[in-house]
């Protein structure tokens, strides 16, 4: 049996392991990370600034968004002056202008000497890393809505997208606050996310990422229409989710939520197969579904190349459209990346055939995934056990509870078909 230590350094090699095509992947790439003034002031904050620093060493280019309506409140609170929030947006007078030029600017120089202090110490030590923040917003005021003057209260007009884009060549991180001001000079209060969006979307950033302190459900992959259709409806008392629908529908592809609270969330995010957090994409990412006649051109393409090896029995065109309603598949921007078929073969079982991952996609579970799919198809018919027969991938099946048997356990209706020239093994799981 390994000892603690044994288990801990395999862990550490299987997370490096996994990592080492992320970190190749996300170098070079620009991701906007906004969080709160909540995130700013909670336990976990200081280990996100580290977390960080090693995203930029590791070659990601980095713009960040900060909140900061918690610690306004704070000082509003402290001199006895009204808070007034509505629509969920500020209501921004002149003492809580002030009041909050006050507080994002000292929320900016904690910010910036946290991250200066992590980019120096080990493991990282970059002398070329630098932070940076400025006067890079352009903003206009929100005037009157719904009959409430906003006064102070500001949106996003325009972002330097050059002079940030040039900082983030030279490797800087580039740091900004929600206060923009106009060409006459005048000052406005601003929401966090909607710089966030904002600049994601002018600056054609690869990821948006929110880090956030509230607890909600969410699944691993939500794209636009279903957010909008299935999860909207019911958010009223969590507004980040119609921000990461409207940054969505204003053209970023990725929006990335992580629960700040989960140790290491933004590495593990990032630089793991599977992820954390829950990520929001502006089109279907992975699309799993029956299959229909028109995707039978997209099977054959991606199966053709395990039959000519002889590793799969070839299928005509004909034979799988009358079968196509036994497949099931993945399509990602409308291209087959995955398959698999289901045969009853009696009462009890049925047979998982032609599974069938593309080389280029073989990663995120899309196999499990689809097995997963197909098992609840097969529960459906009230169907007891999958059958599998293989020539390559004995061990793959083995790991997800396969076991084998024997030519002799098969059906009737298989065990006539069997083919002993390609003397393919027998798996069975039951279900």
């Amino acid at each position: 049996m390994k000892n603690t230590t044994t288990k801990n350094n395999d862990a550490r090699i299987d997370f490096f392991r996994e990592a080492a095509p992320y970190i190749h992947l996300h170098r070079g790439k620009t991701f906007v990370i906004a969080f709160s003034g909540e995130v700013i002031s909670g336990q976990s904050f200081d280990r996100i600034i580290s977390d960080i620093a090693i995203l930029s060493a590791l070659g990601v280019h980095i713009i960040i968004v900060h909140g900061a309506r918690l610690q306004i409140d704070q000082h509003l609170q402290q001199i006895k002056h009204a808070i007034d929030i509505a629509n969920d947006l500020r209501v921004t007078d002149a003492v809580t202008l002030n009041i909050a030029k006050q507080t994002i600017g000292t929320l900016r120089v904690e910010i910036e000497n946290k991250l200066g202090h992590a980019l120096n110490r080990p493991p990282i030590i970059n002398d070329e890393l630098g932070v940076l923040s400025g006067n890079f917003i352009t903003a206009k005021p929100v005037g009157v809505f719904q009959g409430i003057d906003y006064q102070h209260t500001g949106k996003v007009r325009k972002i330097n997208t050059v002079l940030i884009q040039s900082l983030l060549d030279q490797e800087n991180i580039v740091l900004l606050s929600s206060l923009g001001f106009s060409p006459t000079g005048e000052a406005y209060n601003l929401r966090y996310e909607d710089v966030a969006s904002f600049v994601a979307t002018q600056i054609q950033a690869d990821k948006l990422i929110f880090i956030s302190q509230n607890q909600v459900e969410l699944v691993r992959e939500i794209n636009l229409q279903d957010l909008k259709t299935n999860i909207l409806p019911a958010a009223d008392k969590y507004p980040l989710l119609h921000d990461i629908a409207m940054a969505l529908n204003q053209g970023v592809k990725r929006v990335h939520l992580i629960n700040e609270a989960q140790n290491g969330g933004l590495l593990l995010e990032l630089y793991t197969r599977d992820g954390i957090g829950t990520m929001f994409t502006a089109s279907l990412y992975d699309e799993l579904r029956q299959a229909t006649v028109d995707d039978v051109s997209g099977i054959i393409e991606l199966i053709s190349p395990l039959e000519e090896k002889g590793i799969l029995i070839k299928r005509s065109r004909e034979q799988l459209e009358l079968e196509i309603h036994n497949f099931s598949l993945i399509k990602r921007d409308g291209k087959v990346i995955g398959c698999a078929a289901l045969y009853e073969m009696d009462e009890v079982t049925a047979e998982l055939a032609c599974l069938v991952i593309h080389p280029n996609y073989r990663t995120g579970g899309r196999g499990d995934i689809l097995i997963d799919f197909i098992t609840k198809n097969a529960k459906d018919k009230n169907l007891q056990q999958l059958l599998v027969l293989t020539t390559q991938s004995i061990d793959w099946f083995k790991e997800r509870g396969f076991t084998i048997g024997e030519v002799e356990d098969l059906p009737d209706k298989k065990k006539a078909l069997y083919n002993f020239q390609r003397n393919s093994k027998v798996l069975f799981k039951q279900i």
